[in-house]
């Protein structure tokens, strides 16, 4: 083989390679963004989620006067709505019991 031969198929191999880097990408951009709306129902962009969850943490730091307390209660996290921290809760123990059971098994 000469070396225009091994020239062709490195630049063939480079794009199968570059396929499939952005191929991998655009399946996790869509999953982050997924990700984003189930964390953030009204954030249209990462920028607006960024604020909603700085503003979820402004509030949590003002509604505690003194050490971190841990386990609120469902609805009782400032800025958080109780459906939203029920629905979170719920999703958790479900993780939770399907892992147990993996792990049984």
């Amino acid at each position: 083989m000469t070396m225009s031969t091994w020239v062709i198929i490195s630049w063939v191999v480079v794009a199968i390679l570059t396929t499939i880097n952005i191929i991998v990408f655009l399946k996790l951009k869509k999953a982050s963004m997924q990700m984003m709306k189930a964390a953030f129902p009204g954030a249209k962009n990462m920028q607006e989620a960024v604020g909603m969850m700085q503003g979820m943490m402004k509030a949590a730091r003002r509604g505690r006067k003194g050490g971190f307390r841990s386990g609120f209660p469902a609805g009782a996290m400032p800025g958080m709505g109780g459906s939203q921290m029920k629905s979170a809760m719920e999703m958790m123990n479900q993780f939770k019991a399907g892992s147990d059971g993996k792990k049984k098994k």
